[in-house]
């Protein structure tokens, strides 16, 4: 099991800008308000999987993976 802090370490190698992370039961949702998501490792949003600090895309976390949302982090 992953930490936030680890999460938050990984995804900041993986995205610029983050300024918030939405946590779910299963994964950390880090992204950007004040930018344009497009999409994409640099532009995010990006999903670290709390079982195995995995990164994946926003979309493969929407389909493959069934999660409550948690609570919202300001960053």
């Amino acid at each position: 099991m992953i930490s936030f802090d680890e999460a938050y370490e990984k995804a900041k190698s993986l995205m610029d800008g983050i300024d918030h992370c939405t946590e779910y039961e299963t994964a950390f949702v880090f992204g950007n308000l004040t930018g344009d998501e497009i999409g994409g490792w640099r532009s995010g949003p990006v999903v670290i999987l709390k079982e195995d600090g995995k990164a994946i895309c926003m979309p493969e976390f929407i389909v493959n993976h069934d999660s409550a949302e948690i609570r919202t982090i300001k960053l």
